[in-house]
């Protein structure tokens, strides 16, 4: 019995909604979605497929750089690094108004360009930023909504993991993506900085900081920090020069990360294996997701989705700007309910052919759906950061956590609509190449 394309299609993501919503784990309601799509389209015969898909697609040299990328931040997430960079930033920047908010963006960044995971990002930085900012009268909607948001720029500054899976799934260069996401990264990092001025010096969200420093401690807190210059070099320093690739910075940052917290004498046994298991379960995670998306794209190529959305799209009398809005907000609303690797791996396959056939080049169609997953995030009901920041600071209502965040999705789609307008930001860097 022969199933047209679009019921296979319709039942496939009604099995995998329902899946989800009966708790069902993402990876084995994706996977098992995607197997019914095939037993429909060819048969029980057709699933002699599923092995050679799956080799073909997690058998990448890419792929490697995942576990290693993961393994840095953990390493950088136990050591005092996180507190050296607030403590740098607060230092530098404590005559701006709303000092302390400030350097928790500053801080985030630099902090994003070693991990790559923006969970550890909120939970490191916002130990040291948060209490400090409530200690100080600081607005709780401001000190935690900062931290939230900050923290997910460790999902556009490389090296993102985020990047890699859209490189790796969208078939483009890991390393041009890097580069691409260079200016975006300080684009949306100063627009960050911005609205926290704006909204300090408009209101009393954030009290004037009259702690007076000398450039002696300046100095001193810039001294502190050679573990950051260090790491970044290893990783993105070597990638920019074309000395190693992504996969091979990934092991030299892996490598540099253990040296630091060996000389910062942060490490023992006990730590080093607690590194591992979260290394371990993080990636594992991560990787059963893609096996089961590839498993999803494939049913979607033999049921030549893409290429029939991209027909139906050819036939809207609408510009492509108006269509690329619908994507965004597609991307944004499934971020709320879904993860970021999810997001990224499912969404990629069926939005990617729409988005090259509409003319967008799919380097900067990769920044976009990035910053649109850092504001996914930030929104309940699945913000994590939310709930990193929660527990963090368990006497600031959720409530106030998500309300302080909130601006920062404006701010963020403020920089989609400069990307948008001037797409020679995420693309000029790349074509240096």
């Amino acid at each position: 019995m022969e199933f047209e394309p679009v019921t296979v299609f319709s039942l496939v993501l009604g099995l995998f909604f329902f899946l989800m919503v009966a708790g069902t784990p993402i990876f084995a309601a994706l996977g098992v979605a995607s197997i019914l799509g095939i037993v429909m389209q060819a048969g029980f015969g057709g699933l002699t497929v599923v092995p050679e898909v799956l080799h073909r697609g997690l058998a990448s040299y890419s792929l490697i750089s995942i576990p290693l990328f993961i393994l840095m931040g953990e390493v950088i997430a136990r050591t005092s690094i996180g507190g050296k960079l607030f403590n740098l930033f607060l230092v530098w920047m404590n005559r701006v108004p709303g000092n302390l908010a400030v350097a928790s963006v500053g801080s985030s960044a630099v902090f994003g360009a070693m991990s790559g995971v923006s969970v550890a990002g909120a939970a490191t930085i916002g130990r040291f930023a948060i209490p400090q900012m409530l200690q100080r009268g600081y607005s709780p909607r401001l000190a935690t909504g900062t931290v939230a948001a900050a923290g997910a720029l460790a999902l556009l500054i490389p090296p993102s993991i985020g990047f890699v899976l859209y490189g790796e799934v969208a078939g483009q260069s890991i390393g041009r993506l890097f580069i691409g996401a260079i200016l975006p990264a300080l684009l949306v990092s100063a627009l960050m900085m911005a609205y926290v001025l704006t909204v300090s010096m408009v209101s009393n969200a954030a009290p004037a900081d009259r702690t007076r420093y000398t450039w002696r401690d300046r100095f001193r807190a810039l001294r502190a920090v050679w573990a950051v210059v260090l790491i970044v070099l290893m990783v993105l320093g070597t990638i920019y020069l074309g000395v190693a690739t992504p996969t091979e910075a990934a092991g030299m940052g892996a490598l540099a990360s253990f040296i630091v917290a060996a000389a910062y004498r942060e490490l023992n046994w006990r730590m080093v294996l607690d590194i591992f298991r979260s290394t371990a379960v993080t990636s594992g995670m991560i990787l059963l997701i893609l096996a089961a998306a590839l498993l999803f794209g494939y049913i979607m190529t033999r049921l030549m989705i893409p290429q029939k959305l991209v027909m139906l799209l050819s036939e809207i009398d609408q510009p492509a700007w108006l269509i690329m809005c619908f994507i965004v907000l597609f991307l944004l609303v499934i971020g709320m309910f879904l993860d970021v690797v999810s997001v990224i791996v499912i969404s990629t396959p069926i939005l990617l052919p729409v988005v090259v056939a509409l003319g967008f080049n799919p380097i900067w169609f990769g920044i976009i759906m990035i910053i649109t997953c850092e504001m996914a995030v930030i929104t309940p009901p699945v913000g994590l950061n939310l709930y990193v920041i929660k527990g963090i600071a368990p006497q600031v209502p959720l409530n106030d956590i998500i309300l302080g965040a909130l601006p920062f999705v404006l701010v963020e789609l403020i920089a989609i609509v400069i990307l948008a307008v001037f797409p020679e930001i995420v693309l000029w860097l790349p074509g240096r190449l």
